[in-house]
């Protein structure tokens, strides 16, 4: 899956960043659903953020003012390279600096999450 960008309106970047100071907080699916450039929306299983404008963080190698691991389905796993029915993606917010468009999405990486894009074992505990 390759890594794509997606301009965000404010609407859009205040309905994802619900949490503060960095502190993880689990999103609401369909609020996710809803927002332009997130891939395979039909099979999350949940999504946890987290993010401050104020204190920003190099995310993937982008300038961030928000992150996001998004947790999906694999209904086809490549069984035969190890992977598993869960898969993990993670995406960054950052600032354009346009006033009609002030934030972008990039992603989906498969580093930088909390968790490995194939995990093993479903940990949680990375997200409290």
């Amino acid at each position: 899956m390759a890594v794509k960008r997606k301009l965000l309106t404010q609407a859009e970047y205040d309905a994802l960043a619900c949490s503060s100071e960095w502190r993880i907080v689990e999103l609401p699916l369909d609020t996710v659903r809803a927002t332009p450039g997130v891939q395979r929306t039909a099979d999350l299983l949940g999504v946890f953020g987290s993010g401050d404008a104020t204190a920003i963080k190099t995310l993937n190698g982008k300038v961030a003012v928000f992150g996001m691991d998004v947790i999906v389905y694999e209904n086809r796993p490549q069984t035969w390279l190890g992977e598993g029915p869960v898969n993990v993606y993670h995406y960054v917010v950052t600032r354009t600096g346009r006033d009609e468009l002030p934030y972008c999405l990039h992603g989906p990486f498969r580093k930088e999450a909390l968790q490995g894009h194939w995990p093993t074992d479903l940990d949680l505990s990375p997200y409290s």
